[in-house]
Protein backbone atom coordinates (compact mmCIF):
# COMPACT_ATOMS: atom_id res chain seq x y z
CA UNK A 1 0.00 0.00 0.00
CA UNK A 2 1.57 2.99 -1.24
CA UNK A 3 0.60 6.55 -1.08
CA UNK A 4 1.23 9.36 -3.34
CA UNK A 5 0.83 13.31 -3.01
CA UNK A 6 -0.34 12.47 0.67
CA UNK A 7 -2.87 10.00 -0.86
CA UNK A 8 -3.09 6.53 0.66
CA UNK A 9 -3.60 3.98 -1.70
CA UNK A 10 -6.43 0.84 -0.18
CA UNK A 11 -6.04 -2.59 -1.77
CA UNK A 12 -8.21 -4.11 -4.05
CA UNK A 13 -10.89 -5.80 -1.14
CA UNK A 14 -11.03 -2.36 0.37
CA UNK A 15 -11.84 -0.76 -3.32
CA UNK A 16 -14.85 -3.19 -3.49
CA UNK A 17 -16.42 -2.85 0.18
CA UNK A 18 -16.30 1.16 -0.92
CA UNK A 19 -18.38 0.56 -4.40
CA UNK A 20 -20.86 -1.56 -2.65
CA UNK A 21 -21.67 1.19 0.14
CA UNK A 22 -21.38 3.71 -3.05
CA UNK A 23 -24.50 1.81 -4.72
CA UNK A 24 -26.10 1.15 -1.30
CA UNK A 25 -26.21 5.22 -0.72
CA UNK A 26 -27.80 5.90 -4.43
CA UNK A 27 -30.64 3.35 -4.18
CA UNK A 28 -31.16 5.69 -0.89
CA UNK A 29 -31.14 8.96 -2.83
CA UNK A 30 -33.24 7.38 -5.53
CA UNK A 31 -36.08 5.87 -2.61
CA UNK A 32 -36.42 9.70 -1.80
CA UNK A 33 -39.18 12.28 -3.03
CA UNK A 34 -37.62 14.55 -5.71
CA UNK A 35 -39.81 17.74 -5.03
CA UNK A 36 -37.87 17.58 -0.86
CA UNK A 37 -34.23 18.50 0.24
CA UNK A 38 -32.36 15.91 1.85
CA UNK A 39 -32.14 18.05 5.36
CA UNK A 40 -36.11 18.37 5.17
CA UNK A 41 -37.11 14.86 4.93
CA UNK A 42 -34.34 13.32 7.13
CA UNK A 43 -35.78 16.23 9.99
CA UNK A 44 -37.56 14.46 12.80
CA UNK A 45 -41.53 15.29 13.26
CA UNK A 46 -42.67 16.84 16.14
CA UNK A 47 -45.73 15.70 17.86
CA UNK A 48 -49.31 16.68 16.79
CA UNK A 49 -51.17 19.31 19.04
CA UNK A 50 -53.94 16.54 19.38
CA UNK A 51 -51.95 14.30 20.75
CA UNK A 52 -51.43 17.03 23.81
CA UNK A 53 -53.22 16.52 27.18
CA UNK A 54 -52.77 20.15 27.74
CA UNK A 55 -54.54 21.08 24.38
CA UNK A 56 -57.51 18.81 24.73
CA UNK A 57 -57.74 20.52 27.86
CA UNK A 58 -57.71 23.89 26.85
CA UNK A 59 -60.21 22.99 24.09
CA UNK A 60 -62.61 21.70 26.89
CA UNK A 61 -62.54 24.50 28.79
CA UNK A 62 -63.30 26.99 25.91
CA UNK A 63 -66.53 25.07 25.32
CA UNK A 64 -67.58 24.62 28.69
CA UNK A 65 -66.94 28.50 29.00
CA UNK A 66 -69.27 28.95 25.68
CA UNK A 67 -72.00 26.91 27.10
CA UNK A 68 -72.13 28.52 30.32
CA UNK A 69 -72.56 32.10 28.53
CA UNK A 70 -75.36 30.30 26.44
CA UNK A 71 -77.17 28.84 29.28
CA UNK A 72 -77.00 32.41 31.59
CA UNK A 73 -78.42 34.12 28.26
CA UNK A 74 -81.09 31.91 27.29
CA UNK A 75 -82.32 31.50 31.50
CA UNK A 76 -83.19 35.48 31.44
CA UNK A 77 -86.81 36.19 31.45
CA UNK A 78 -86.17 39.39 28.98
CA UNK A 79 -85.48 36.67 26.25
CA UNK A 80 -89.12 34.71 27.13
CA UNK A 81 -90.99 37.96 28.21
CA UNK A 82 -90.10 39.82 24.83
CA UNK A 83 -93.20 40.51 23.01
CA UNK A 84 -93.96 41.32 19.35
CA UNK A 85 -95.35 44.28 18.38
CA UNK A 86 -98.74 42.61 17.51
CA UNK A 87 -98.52 41.11 20.67
CA UNK A 88 -98.44 44.41 22.37
CA UNK A 89 -101.06 45.98 20.89
CA UNK A 90 -103.38 42.66 21.75
CA UNK A 91 -102.06 43.19 25.29
CA UNK A 92 -103.22 46.80 25.01
CA UNK A 93 -106.98 45.77 24.10
CA UNK A 94 -107.67 43.47 26.96
CA UNK A 95 -106.06 45.79 29.04
CA UNK A 96 -108.39 48.52 27.72
CA UNK A 97 -111.16 45.61 27.83
CA UNK A 98 -110.62 44.91 31.61
CA UNK A 99 -110.87 48.70 32.44
CA UNK A 100 -114.07 49.34 30.60
CA UNK A 101 -115.70 46.31 32.21
CA UNK A 102 -114.64 47.75 36.13
CA UNK A 103 -115.83 50.99 35.15
CA UNK A 104 -119.39 49.52 34.45
CA UNK A 105 -119.37 47.00 37.76
CA UNK A 106 -118.14 50.07 39.72
CA UNK A 107 -121.17 52.55 38.04
CA UNK A 108 -123.69 49.39 38.85
CA UNK A 109 -122.28 48.75 42.29
CA UNK A 110 -122.61 52.83 42.96
CA UNK A 111 -126.62 52.20 41.49
CA UNK A 112 -127.24 49.66 44.10
CA UNK A 113 -125.75 50.97 46.78
CA UNK A 114 -128.10 54.57 46.16
CA UNK A 115 -130.85 52.37 45.89
CA UNK A 116 -129.90 50.69 49.35
CA UNK A 117 -129.27 53.48 50.98
CA UNK A 118 -132.41 54.75 49.57
CA UNK A 119 -134.79 51.91 51.12
CA UNK A 120 -133.37 52.77 54.49
CA UNK A 121 -133.64 56.02 54.34
CA UNK A 122 -137.52 55.39 53.85
CA UNK A 123 -137.70 53.02 56.50
CA UNK A 124 -136.22 55.43 58.83
CA UNK A 125 -138.39 57.78 57.93
CA UNK A 126 -140.97 55.60 59.33
CA UNK A 127 -144.98 56.57 59.56
CA UNK A 128 -144.56 59.27 61.23
CA UNK A 129 -142.61 61.29 58.43
CA UNK A 130 -139.98 62.37 59.59
CA UNK A 131 -137.62 64.08 57.92
CA UNK A 132 -134.67 62.86 55.88
CA UNK A 133 -132.42 64.75 57.88
CA UNK A 134 -134.03 63.54 61.45
CA UNK A 135 -131.57 61.70 63.61
CA UNK A 136 -132.87 58.66 64.45
CA UNK A 137 -133.22 57.79 68.36
CA UNK A 138 -130.75 56.19 70.18
CA UNK A 139 -131.40 52.58 70.64
CA UNK A 140 -131.65 51.05 74.28
CA UNK A 141 -129.30 49.05 75.34
CA UNK A 142 -130.97 45.13 75.92
CA UNK A 143 -130.01 42.23 77.88
CA UNK A 144 -129.60 38.67 77.11
CA UNK A 145 -133.09 38.27 78.25
CA UNK A 146 -134.40 41.42 75.93
CA UNK A 147 -133.21 40.51 72.32
CA UNK A 148 -135.62 40.88 69.63
CA UNK A 149 -137.46 38.08 68.19
CA UNK A 150 -136.00 37.31 64.56
CA UNK A 151 -138.60 38.21 61.98
CA UNK A 152 -141.36 36.02 60.46
CA UNK A 153 -140.76 34.90 56.50
CA UNK A 154 -143.18 35.91 54.39
CA UNK A 155 -146.36 34.26 54.43
CA UNK A 156 -146.49 34.61 50.24
CA UNK A 157 -144.01 35.96 47.42
CA UNK A 158 -144.73 39.08 45.83
CA UNK A 159 -147.65 38.72 43.52
CA UNK A 160 -145.98 38.17 39.48
CA UNK A 161 -146.70 41.01 36.99
CA UNK A 162 -149.24 40.67 34.89
CA UNK A 163 -147.40 39.98 31.82
CA UNK A 164 -145.79 37.83 33.40
CA UNK A 165 -149.11 35.75 34.23
CA UNK A 166 -150.27 35.79 31.16
CA UNK A 167 -146.84 34.66 29.53
CA UNK A 168 -146.37 31.96 32.25
CA UNK A 169 -150.51 30.64 31.36
CA UNK A 170 -149.65 31.06 27.63
CA UNK A 171 -146.69 28.78 27.76
CA UNK A 172 -148.32 26.14 29.79
CA UNK A 173 -151.32 25.92 27.65
CA UNK A 174 -148.92 25.36 24.65
CA UNK A 175 -147.26 22.16 25.82
CA UNK A 176 -150.31 20.84 26.79
CA UNK A 177 -151.78 21.34 23.43
CA UNK A 178 -148.58 20.18 21.81
CA UNK A 179 -148.69 16.80 24.73
CA UNK A 180 -152.23 15.90 23.67
CA UNK A 181 -151.86 16.22 19.97
CA UNK A 182 -148.96 14.00 20.02
CA UNK A 183 -150.89 11.75 21.82
CA UNK A 184 -153.49 11.56 19.53
CA UNK A 185 -151.44 11.28 16.68
CA UNK A 186 -150.18 8.09 18.46
CA UNK A 187 -153.69 6.77 18.65
CA UNK A 188 -154.39 7.43 14.94
CA UNK A 189 -151.36 5.68 14.21
CA UNK A 190 -152.20 2.40 15.99
CA UNK A 191 -155.87 2.60 14.16
CA UNK A 192 -153.72 3.31 10.74
CA UNK A 193 -151.88 -0.11 11.06
CA UNK A 194 -155.06 -2.00 12.30
CA UNK A 195 -157.02 -0.94 9.38
CA UNK A 196 -154.49 -1.66 7.06
CA UNK A 197 -154.32 -4.79 8.15
CA UNK A 198 -157.84 -5.18 7.80
CA UNK A 199 -157.95 -4.10 3.85
CA UNK A 200 -155.24 -6.19 3.00
CA UNK A 201 -154.88 -8.77 5.70
CA UNK A 202 -151.88 -11.16 3.05
CA UNK A 203 -149.80 -7.78 3.82
CA UNK A 204 -149.16 -7.34 0.07
CA UNK A 205 -147.25 -4.09 -0.68
CA UNK A 206 -148.16 -4.28 -4.21
CA UNK A 207 -151.71 -4.15 -3.66
CA UNK A 208 -152.73 -0.47 -4.16
CA UNK A 209 -155.07 -0.68 -1.07
CA UNK A 210 -152.36 -1.01 1.34
CA UNK A 211 -151.29 2.29 0.39
CA UNK A 212 -155.24 3.61 0.16
CA UNK A 213 -155.86 2.55 3.46
CA UNK A 214 -152.93 4.01 5.04
CA UNK A 215 -153.53 7.42 3.02
CA UNK A 216 -156.91 7.36 3.89
CA UNK A 217 -156.40 6.97 7.92
CA UNK A 218 -153.47 9.74 7.64
CA UNK A 219 -155.98 12.20 5.89
CA UNK A 220 -157.87 11.52 9.05
CA UNK A 221 -155.77 12.28 11.48
CA UNK A 222 -154.40 14.98 9.85
CA UNK A 223 -157.87 16.60 9.86
CA UNK A 224 -157.84 15.95 13.56
CA UNK A 225 -155.07 17.50 13.97
CA UNK A 226 -155.41 20.77 12.21
CA UNK A 227 -159.07 21.25 13.68
CA UNK A 228 -157.10 20.87 17.55
CA UNK A 229 -154.72 23.78 16.49
CA UNK A 230 -156.85 25.52 15.48
CA UNK A 231 -158.80 25.33 19.07
CA UNK A 232 -155.35 25.83 20.58
CA UNK A 233 -154.78 28.94 18.88
CA UNK A 234 -158.21 30.35 19.64
CA UNK A 235 -157.51 29.33 22.85
CA UNK A 236 -154.18 31.74 23.16
CA UNK A 237 -155.99 34.79 21.43
CA UNK A 238 -158.27 34.65 24.27
CA UNK A 239 -161.09 33.96 21.76
CA UNK A 240 -164.07 32.30 23.14
CA UNK A 241 -165.80 30.10 21.20
CA UNK A 242 -169.85 30.19 20.86
CA UNK A 243 -172.20 27.16 21.05
CA UNK A 244 -172.98 26.78 17.39
CA UNK A 245 -168.88 26.95 16.04
CA UNK A 246 -168.65 24.27 19.09
CA UNK A 247 -171.13 21.83 17.85
CA UNK A 248 -170.05 22.18 13.94
CA UNK A 249 -166.62 21.51 15.06
CA UNK A 250 -167.50 18.25 16.89
CA UNK A 251 -170.13 16.93 14.18
CA UNK A 252 -166.52 17.10 11.67
CA UNK A 253 -164.26 15.16 14.46
CA UNK A 254 -167.14 12.80 15.42
CA UNK A 255 -167.53 11.56 11.56
CA UNK A 256 -163.96 11.77 11.21
CA UNK A 257 -163.61 9.65 14.65
CA UNK A 258 -166.75 7.39 13.81
CA UNK A 259 -165.23 6.30 10.08
CA UNK A 260 -162.12 5.11 12.05
CA UNK A 261 -163.73 2.99 14.35
CA UNK A 262 -165.63 1.67 11.94
CA UNK A 263 -162.39 0.64 9.38
CA UNK A 264 -161.06 -0.44 12.59
CA UNK A 265 -163.17 -2.41 14.26
CA UNK A 266 -165.88 -3.64 11.96
CA UNK A 267 -164.71 -6.70 11.39
CA UNK A 268 -164.16 -7.81 14.64
CA UNK A 269 -167.90 -6.42 15.49
CA UNK A 270 -169.63 -8.33 12.53
CA UNK A 271 -167.23 -11.25 13.89
CA UNK A 272 -168.70 -10.81 17.44
CA UNK A 273 -165.34 -11.39 18.63
CA UNK A 274 -165.37 -9.09 21.40
CA UNK A 275 -161.71 -9.02 22.24
CA UNK A 276 -161.39 -8.36 18.70
CA UNK A 277 -163.33 -5.20 19.02
CA UNK A 278 -161.38 -4.48 22.22
CA UNK A 279 -157.86 -4.88 20.27
CA UNK A 280 -158.62 -2.93 17.19
CA UNK A 281 -161.82 -0.15 18.69
CA UNK A 282 -159.89 0.83 21.91
CA UNK A 283 -157.50 3.47 20.10
CA UNK A 284 -160.08 5.65 18.13
CA UNK A 285 -161.84 5.85 21.75
CA UNK A 286 -158.91 6.81 23.10
CA UNK A 287 -158.64 9.53 20.85
CA UNK A 288 -161.64 10.45 21.32
CA UNK A 289 -161.06 11.18 25.24
CA UNK A 290 -158.10 13.18 24.17
CA UNK A 291 -160.70 15.34 21.81
CA UNK A 292 -162.69 16.05 24.85
CA UNK A 293 -160.27 17.08 27.07
CA UNK A 294 -158.45 19.17 24.53
CA UNK A 295 -161.53 20.93 23.85
CA UNK A 296 -162.36 21.95 27.34
CA UNK A 297 -159.06 22.79 28.49
CA UNK A 298 -158.77 25.22 25.40
CA UNK A 299 -162.12 26.37 26.35
CA UNK A 300 -160.75 27.14 29.55
CA UNK A 301 -157.71 29.10 28.42
CA UNK A 302 -159.52 31.06 26.26
CA UNK A 303 -161.56 32.35 29.25
CA UNK A 304 -158.66 32.61 31.67
CA UNK A 305 -156.86 34.74 28.83
CA UNK A 306 -159.73 36.57 28.00
CA UNK A 307 -160.10 37.77 31.68
CA UNK A 308 -156.17 38.50 31.72
CA UNK A 309 -156.28 40.87 28.85
CA UNK A 310 -159.55 42.63 29.95
CA UNK A 311 -157.17 43.35 33.72
CA UNK A 312 -154.47 44.62 31.65
CA UNK A 313 -156.69 46.98 29.43
CA UNK A 314 -158.29 48.30 32.67
CA UNK A 315 -154.47 48.58 33.96
CA UNK A 316 -153.54 50.51 30.84
CA UNK A 317 -156.74 52.96 30.96
CA UNK A 318 -156.01 53.51 34.59
CA UNK A 319 -152.49 54.66 33.58
CA UNK A 320 -154.21 56.80 30.75
CA UNK A 321 -156.80 58.36 33.19
CA UNK A 322 -154.11 59.79 35.53
CA UNK A 323 -152.21 61.26 32.30
CA UNK A 324 -155.49 63.04 31.06
CA UNK A 325 -155.75 64.58 34.89
CA UNK A 326 -152.18 65.48 34.79
CA UNK A 327 -153.08 66.93 31.45
CA UNK A 328 -156.30 68.75 32.32
CA UNK A 329 -154.42 69.96 35.68
CA UNK A 330 -151.38 71.48 33.37
CA UNK A 331 -154.29 73.04 30.67
CA UNK A 332 -152.46 71.12 28.53
CA UNK A 333 -155.75 69.65 27.16
CA UNK A 334 -158.97 71.83 26.90
CA UNK A 335 -161.84 70.33 28.36
CA UNK A 336 -164.73 69.65 26.30
CA UNK A 337 -167.44 72.29 25.15
CA UNK A 338 -170.13 69.92 25.18
CA UNK A 339 -169.95 69.02 29.27
CA UNK A 340 -172.36 68.51 31.39
CA UNK A 341 -172.12 70.77 34.60
CA UNK A 342 -170.11 68.69 36.64
CA UNK A 343 -167.91 67.34 33.98
CA UNK A 344 -164.39 67.99 33.08
CA UNK A 345 -163.07 65.46 30.93
CA UNK A 346 -161.92 65.99 27.42
CA UNK A 347 -164.12 64.98 24.35
CA UNK A 348 -163.73 61.12 23.15
CA UNK A 349 -162.58 61.92 19.86
CA UNK A 350 -160.31 64.12 21.61
CA UNK A 351 -158.35 61.49 23.87
CA UNK A 352 -158.82 58.94 20.98
CA UNK A 353 -156.38 61.02 18.61
CA UNK A 354 -154.22 62.53 21.30
CA UNK A 355 -153.02 59.57 23.13
CA UNK A 356 -154.10 57.01 20.27
CA UNK A 357 -156.28 55.01 21.78
CA UNK A 358 -159.85 53.09 20.67
CA UNK A 359 -163.03 55.42 21.03
CA UNK A 360 -164.19 52.53 23.01
CA UNK A 361 -161.33 53.03 24.92
CA UNK A 362 -161.64 56.76 24.96
CA UNK A 363 -165.40 56.75 26.30
CA UNK A 364 -163.88 54.28 29.32
CA UNK A 365 -161.30 57.21 30.02
CA UNK A 366 -164.05 60.09 29.45
CA UNK A 367 -166.25 58.30 32.16
CA UNK A 368 -163.95 57.65 34.96
CA UNK A 369 -162.32 61.08 34.77
CA UNK A 370 -165.77 62.61 35.47
CA UNK A 371 -166.64 60.04 38.05
CA UNK A 372 -163.60 60.89 39.97
CA UNK A 373 -164.50 64.49 39.38
CA UNK A 374 -167.76 63.93 40.84
CA UNK A 375 -166.36 62.31 43.44
CA UNK A 376 -164.27 65.02 44.41
CA UNK A 377 -166.82 67.72 44.35
CA UNK A 378 -169.24 65.66 45.85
Amino acid sequence: MSSTNGTTLSPASDTTTQASQVAGAGDYVRQMEDTAPLDVVDRPVPDREDDDPRAVVRALSERVEVAEDVVKLTARRALIEHMTPAEVDAEREVVQLGRELDREYTKWKVTRELRARKWRDRRGRGPGGAGRGAPRPAARPRGPRERAPPRAPRARPPPASLDARTATHIRSATLWSNLLIALMVVGLAYTGFVVQHNFVPSGDRSDPLWWLSLGLEALASVALMALMRHDARAALAGIVRDDADTRRAWLVKAGLLLASLIAAAGPSIAAGDLMGVVRTGWAPVLVAAVLLIHDRISRGDAQILTKLHAEADRSELRDLVVIVEWALAHELVAPSQDNKPGEVAPSTSKIASYFRVSKTNAAAVRAEINARAAGLTA
